[in-house]
């Protein structure tokens, strides 16, 4: 039988050979210390310089004279033996082994060891040493997981997805390209194995700079030429000042360039993004990484930082950004300290004596309330004790707080008070709060499912002064709203100049027919940018090429190649194995499909999602018992993975069996009760079993919850309407009536 294209198309990628890099290329840094010595100098006390070395007594900081540390039943032990860094802790069978340290992975405010296996993987340990100073609360060990007695996932155990022998704690695959310089990862699908090189084992010159050979070429020659050997500069800052016409308060940049080589060099690591292409510094960000927009779970709808997603997204959103701020304005590039610790850091544009000062912050001088960086930058921990700001620089909103349910830097000070009371002082002090629906209150509306969102999110869309981080955000949002208003506006957002503002419009358009998908897609098959053709890709993974015309099937078919190309890029991955399950299922090739989610499933046996999609595969194929022992099997590894509750009760329901659905339906939305999707299926099944008024009490509590949510607001009124209850039916139509 002849291989399918997608199939050959594995076969080939599979088998070829890495790109090595070219060894000269890279010259190493001590290269550049003879003319560059105080920038040396610098970087050999950075966090760069610490990102990884060996496990020496000049680079471990933890306490290794046989200590024991105790976390879920395990005591992990910590010693030294003939000159070697040693733990005794549990293998990925739950078995005590004993392992050899090999590397140290970061040093402050804590320091990771990295363990290496027969097939050439590092693996990071979950356990990890404190750094900071005992009166801070260090010089311990602590683990990344803590254990919480209320938490009923409970301690991490060797069949968590996150145990650190399991793939989410590989080096290779997660850590290495922005911990090492040159770094190829050189990974073998078919053995699972690794052969990981690097040209310097920690961030070095050339990690930001690129490979610097030529530059050494140039040095020794007659030094005419205007690159000096290399491709790009980093050199991007710039002198701020107050310039004719500008503000009395706030300095602009004299030279009215809005630079962005430097930040989106420094980005390709400081950014919660996924990797579409091998990194090459110097390259457009776009070309090479996806970024994670403001998004649920990752972002607070107005901007702020929730989960761990560094800082790039945030400084998108920002004034600063906006006004040509980078990133060595703030940060030595070398020594990776800030230029000042004091306001004075902030006073280089924010005119000292109208911001640093009491008329404006309403705090004792050099008090904590008086620090810039304190109200503007609030702190978010991270891995127990990694305090990081957040980048966006905002103005405090405790409106938001009571509202939406944000933070807000007031009460991160003032814990023994509540938002209203931040709220009144500010109020106190002339701080005007905006009275109109801004972008957190318009996303926080279509994230909850809001009935009346969509004019919010497409005046967001088309804000020209809103950062493009923020619109991209807004566009990706309008795919849960099918409207004719939004499929105007498409190509509008499809011709725009920036990429990620095209990308997010592709992406947003999964309910467009596929035939007028392509119609309107077809034009950006070859755009410029590649974030732009991955999402082109994945929208016109579904279409039929076999009823285009040769030339124009042959156009898609070479951009799925590139696609596959991409998500084979990280192979290692459980999560992009999953994505090339997707693309293949749409595709219709359902063998490529079952072999990538079990490639998946392979490198992390308890990855919920690759089950779930499996499990859909198979119903989707007519081969519900194998659907339903893949769903028992995901429920008993992860018993409190709604997820994967709410699959299986879906399963029963399609097999006609509501009351054996219920109980799934019912364990998913209870624990999930933020979710409104959940809920609102438990509520219909609960409805269509004759449950009556406990469908209705569903459907309230999770609207109460939800306020405007369609499905909800739809269900309720339905069911008043069937029950009699014309009053409580419009007093419901009265309140979530679309406005005109």
């Amino acid at each position: 039988m002849p291989l399918s294209s997608t199939r050959l198309l594995i076969l080939i990628i599979l088998t070829a050979q890495p790109l090595a890099v070219k060894a000269q290329d890279f010259v190493g840094s001590q290269a550049c210390q003879t003319c560059h010595e105080p920038a040396y100098t610098a970087w050999k006390s950075s966090h760069h310089y610490q990102a990884m070395l060996p496990a020496t007594a000049d680079n471990v900081l933890g306490d290794f004279a046989d200590r024991t540390f105790e976390y879920g039943g395990i005591t992990t032990r910590f010693y030294r033996k003939d000159g070697k860094y040693l733990v005794e802790t549990d293998n990925e069978n739950g078995e005590m082994q004993a392992f050899e340290i090999a590397y140290t992975f970061g040093f402050y405010p804590l320091q990771q060891y990295l363990v290496p296996f027969d097939n050439g993987r590092l693996q990071a340990l979950n356990i990890v040493w404190d750094s900071r100073p005992g009166t801070e609360g260090g010089q311990r060990w602590i683990h990344l997981y803590p254990e919480d007695p209320g938490d009923q996932l409970g301690a991490v155990d060797h069949q968590d997805p996150v145990h650190w022998t399991g793939a989410l704690q590989n080096w290779n695959s997660r850590c290495a390209v922005c911990h090492s310089t040159g770094l190829q990862k050189n990974y073998t699908v078919n053995t699972n194995s690794y052969k990981t090189t690097w040209a310097e084992i920690n961030v070095a010159c050339e990690a930001c700079h690129g490979p610097a050979s030529k530059h050494l070429e140039w040095t020794q020659g007659d030094q005419q030429s205007g690159d000096r050997g290399f491709s790009f500069s980093l050199n991007d800052r710039g002198a701020f000042g107050p310039g004719e016409g500008a503000s009395t308060r706030i300095f602009s940049r004299l030279d009215g360039k809005r630079p962005t080589v430097q930040v989106q060099t420094c980005a390709a690591c400081h950014s919660r993004r996924s990797e579409i292409s091998p990194y090459q510094a110097g390259r457009p960000f776009d070309d090479q990484y996806r970024l994670a927009l403001v998004e649920p779970q990752l972002y607070y709808p107005d901007g702020q930082i929730e989960d761990e997603v560094y800082v790039y997204g945030s400084f998108l959103q920002s004034k600063m950004h906006q006004a040509g701020v980078v990133c060595s304005d703030c940060h030595d590039p070398h020594s990776n300290q800030v230029r000042a610790s004091d306001n004075t850091l902030c006073t280089q544009c924010h005119v000292s004596a109208v911001y640093d000062a009491s008329g404006h912050h309403h705090h004792q001088p050099q008090s904590a309330g008086a620090a810039c960086v304190n109200c503007h930058m609030p702190v978010k921990t991270y891995m127990v004790v990694d305090d990081r700001h957040d980048h966006s620089f905002r103005i405090p909103e405790p409106r938001l707080t009571l509202e939406l349910g944000v933070p807000n830097t007031c009460n991160q000070c003032h814990t023994d008070r509540d938002a209203q009371w931040a709220l009144t002082a500010l109020q106190s002090w002339g701080v005007q709060t905006d009275p109109q629906p801004g972008h957190a209150t318009v996303l926080s509306s279509a994230w909850s499912g809001h009935a009346t969102a969509l004019p919010g999110l497409l005046a967001l869309a088309n804000q020209s002064t809103l950062s493009s981080m923020l619109r991209a955000s807004a566009i990706v949002a309008t795919q849960d709203y099918p409207a004719q208003e939004t499929l105007d506006l498409l190509p509008q957002w499809l011709s725009s100049n920036d990429p990620r503002l095209r990308a997010s419009a592709v992406r947003s358009m999964d309910w467009v027919p596929v035939a007028e998908r392509y119609a309107l897609l077809r034009g950006l098959i070859g755009d410029d940018s590649k974030v732009v053709r991955m999402a082109v890709a994945q929208q016109l993974s579904s279409f039929p090429v076999s009823q285009l015309p040769p030339a124009y099937a042959a156009e898609i078919k070479t951009l799925w190649q590139e696609y596959v190309e991409s998500m084979l890029l990280n192979a290692d991955m459980p999560e992009e194995q999953m994505n090339l399950g997707n693309f293949y299922t749409a595709t219709g090739d359902v063998l490529a499909a079952e072999k990538a989610y079990l490639q998946a499933l392979k490198l992390a046996p308890a990855y919920v999602p690759a089950m779930l999609n499996l499990a859909d595969l198979y119903r989707a194929n007519n081969m519900d018992p194998k659907a339903e022992k893949l769903l028992l099997k995901a429920i008993e590894q992860a018993p409190q993975e709604a997820s994967a509750q709410h699959a299986m009760g879906l399963l029963k329901v399609r097999q006609g069996s509501l009351d054996q659905a219920l109980p799934y339906l019912r364990a998913a939305a209870t624990m999930q009760t933020q979710n409104s999707r959940y809920r609102y299926v438990y509520a219909v099944a609960l409805w269509e079993t004759g449950n009556q008024n406990e469908s209705i009490s569903e459907l309230e509590a999770a609207l109460a919850r939800n306020p405007g949510n369609r499905d909800l607001v739809s269900a309720l009124a339905s069911y008043y309407q069937q029950l009699g209850e014309s009053e409580k039916l419009m007093q419901l139509m009265k309140q979530y009536a679309p406005q005109d």
